[in-house]
């Protein structure tokens, strides 16, 4: 029998509708299926979602109710509805009521940023159209969106474009229900928008509207470099064919030699510059446009300083009107990389771009719409066929979390790709992307995500969490507030971050984290790790086979170290003297291997990659976070066979002994093996020894965690090996640290419910 007994009697029903519908245009939807059933009322955005009020007979009001399901969006849940009283409405509009809930712990989706539509882009395109050339053009289908919300629930006056009045035009589509750009809240036109300009380094303006994008144009075909403020912060722009241009960029950037991700105009240029399969195209063109990292193309022809040493792409298309319409004045693929000096926070305030980027960009494209929720690019990457995140930012985050309702905790990550992660009891997610902890600038900016978070979403009266390492700023700013918060072991982590994503927090599984390092609860920095978990606890069942860091963390970026160690334990000390380097002295740093204090020990996956790359490529040294081992990798030459050995013990502790591996990598190199052999040879080791111990616990879900789980080709070799198992591969809660939080988060959640603490 329905709710609501059949009558000629108007009756009522209220429901809130929660979870991705914000922003995307549900408004109007619903608004066209009432009027369609003749029903009276409104629908409104609160904290909590969606609050529908609709009022007419039984029969139109039980149609709404049954149809409303099928039209929202994945992921959306309809969390009550109930009898209402009829309150006579003659029409059925948006209700507007920016104080509903403010205060409350917000359940409702923050929007995401999204790229330009096909239909925005047609009417910038378009002479006859009177957005022709504006490059803040924007609908309920696309535009800014958490980068410019001051708080929820999402409303013209919550945002940054409420200094921005509607013009008539603007107005009359802004209220139309039939009309795509019915309360779509960044809507504006030249009339009524935001305005754009070029300035010069003394801070004068050379050219402003049109005039200014055809002028940085015109600086970019140059040579010169361009500083154009975005969606979520700055942008450095150069011509990347040109390499005097990108060299330049690279000098005043002080990034030597990471990858710049490019910009492209369209699908068909990327398909020019790289091997694209359909899962690389459908991330390209998503909503969330973001970089997308792929092989280069046989017809690749950019400067060499783009991507140098790698057979790699970032591509990503324009995420703006006003990246299109830049690109398209241009024309040419461009480089397209944060606003910062290296190692900096992304600058996204004009006042303090001038600062950040004063000795870096020749001239600024601005614009006078606030940024006021700083965002990067994101980066992802297609492994065996699924999209994996490396950094989680535009259009990607904030990412809502599937996790069982908890009191509010606050997560805050580790010391590099910080993220932080937070549940406010209703909902939980894993914020942008900041950087790495290791200036005063990014700490600052640290500190002002969780002011901000906070504040958004409404969290009160937290439980802090993070890493147990006792150096990491994160973890000092955690035991400096006047919370209680829990320490959680880094792998511990990684390994849950990945349940969490595939949904076996219910579950015990045989974890798999590699990566670089991580404090380990003995003391010493673990890295290569096989764990039994649950959401609330591990026992460390497996390792590498532990070997010294002489120097401690100067190894990160000067692997020969690391080689020489390798070598001293394989074969021995006599041999390792031998070794000749060109920056660093074999037989003088093997004294360092009988002083702990500078030679910690460790069982490090990631530093054991940078080892094999200084033997097998002759890499000395590293210029950023990953160079060695993403050098490696790229060396693999995929038909070739063979693998090294890497036994194990036996109980009770699975360690992985990679000593007769490196023995035979240097017969190899005696013999004159190619390096593309030798590399892969290496990566095959590693998967073969990961699979003989995952082949020990065939009765239970294998996870994948950790930076090294970025390797295409490692994790594709385990995907192949690991078929017959349940295994969680990478996913979209990036497997460097940048996820980090959001397993911190899920195991402060659940040991919370047994009513533990650390």
């Amino acid at each position: 029998m329905n709710a609501f007994a059949t009558t000629a009697v108007p009756v009522a029903i209220r429901l809130i509708v929660s979870g991705p519908v914000q922003g995307i245009g549900m408004r109007p939807a619903i608004i066209r299926l009432a009027e369609s059933l003749n029903l009276m009322g409104y629908v409104s955005n609160t904290n909590a979602g969606l609050q529908i009020h609709v009022e007419g007979t039984t029969e139109s009001i039980d149609r709404f109710a049954q149809e409303l399901p099928r039209r929202l969006p994945m992921n959306a849940l309809i969390l009550s509805s109930c009898a209402g009283d009829p309150r006579g409405f003659a029409t059925f509009s948006v209700h507007q009521d920016v104080s509903s809930m403010i205060g409350e712990p917000m359940s409702a989706h923050v929007p995401l940023d999204q790229v330009q539509c096909n239909s925005c882009r047609d009417e910038v395109n378009n002479p006859n159209d009177r957005r022709y050339h504006y490059p803040f053009t924007s609908c309920t289908d696309c535009g800014p969106r958490y980068s410019m919300i001051k708080q929820m629930p999402y409303e013209r006056e919550q945002t940054s474009m409420d200094r921005f009045p509607l013009c008539v035009d603007c107005r009359q589509e802004f209220d139309s229900s039939d009309d795509r750009r019915f309360h779509a809240q960044s809507t504006a036109c030249h009339l009524c928008g935001p305005k754009w300009w070029v300035r010069n380094a003394h801070g004068n303006i050379i050219a402003d509207g049109n005039d200014a994008i055809r002028f940085a144009a015109q600086e970019i075909r140059e040579g010169r470099i361009v500083a154009l403020r975005g969606i979520g912060g700055y942008q450095l722009l150069v011509d990347a064919t040109s390499q005097i241009a990108v060299q330049r960029l690279r000098q005043r950037k002080h990034r030597s030699s990471k990858p710049f991700a490019v910009m492209v105009s369209c699908l068909y240029d990327a398909e020019k510059l790289a091997k694209l399969n359909d899962a690389d195209r459908r991330a390209l063109t998503s909503s969330a446009g973001p970089i997308v990292v792929a092989p280069t193309s046989d017809e690749f022809a950019l400067a060499l300083s783009v991507n140098e040493n790698v057979s790699t792409i970032g591509l990503f298309l324009p995420t703006t009107p006003l990246h299109q319409l830049l690109s398209n004045e241009v024309r040419r693929p461009l480089v397209c990389t944060s606003g910062n000096v290296e190692g900096e926070p992304l600058a996204y305030e004009s006042c303090e771009a001038v600062e950040a980027l004063g000795g870096v960009a020749d001239y600024w494209l601005e614009h006078d719409r606030d940024i006021l929720r700083p965002i990067d690019d994101s980066v992802v990457r297609v492994v065996s066929g699924r999209v994996v995140s490396l950094r989680l930012a535009r259009g990607l985050a904030p990412m809502v979390l599937d996790t069982p309702a908890s009191e509010p905790i606050i997560a805050v990550g580790g010391h590099q790709k910080v993220a932080l992660a937070l549940s406010n009891g209703s909902q939980a997610i894993l914020g942008p992307h900041i950087g790495d902890m290791d200036t005063i600038a990014a700490r600052s900016r640290f500190v002002q995500q969780v002011e901000q978070l906070t504040a958004l979403y409404g969290v009160q009266d937290q439980t802090l969490v993070g890493d147990l390492h006792p150096d990491y700023f994160t973890s000092s700013w955690m035991k400096s507030q006047p919370h209680p918060f829990i320490q959680v072991q880094h792998h511990h982590a990684h390994i849950v971050a990945g349940m969490l994503q595939h949904g076996w927090l219910d579950r015990q599984v045989l974890g798999v984290a590699f990566d670089g390092t991580g404090y380990g609860c003995d003391g010493t920095i673990w890295g290569g790790e096989f764990l039994l978990c649950t959401a609330t606890d591990f026992k460390r069942v497996g390792h590498l086979r532990p070997f010294l860091l002489p120097g401690g963390d100067r190894t990160a970026r000067e692997p020969w170290r690391i080689a020489t160690t390798l070598v001293r334990d394989a074969l021995g000390a006599p041999q390792a003297a031998q070794l000749s380097f060109g920056t660093g002295d074999a037989a003088a740093l093997l004294s360092l291997l009988n002083r702990p204090k500078l030679s910690p020990t460790t069982t490090s996956a990631g530093r054991l990659f940078d080892g094999a790359a200084a033997l097998i490529l002759g890499i000395e040294r590293c210029d950023y976070e990953g160079q060695a081992a993403i050098l490696l990798e790229d060396a693999c030459d995929e038909s070739a066979e063979g693998c090294y050995a890497l036994p194990r013990a036996p109980e009770p502790r699975r360690l992985l002994d990679w000593r007769p591996m490196i023995q035979q990598i240097m017969q190899d190199l005696a013999r004159g093996e190619s390096q593309g052999a030798m590399a892969m040879k290496f990566h095959r080791s590693i998967a073969n020894a990961i699979t003989q111990v995952c082949h020990d616990c065939v009765s239970m879900p294998i996870v994948l965690g950790g930076g090294v789980f970025q390797n295409r080709v490692l994790v594709e070799l385990l995907a192949r090996q690991l078929r017959r198992h349940t295994l969680g591969l990478p996913g979209k809660i990036p497997p460097n640290d940048g996820g980090l939080a959001a397993g911190q988060l899920a195991i402060a959640a659940a040991q919370i419910r047994q009513g533990r603490t650390r």
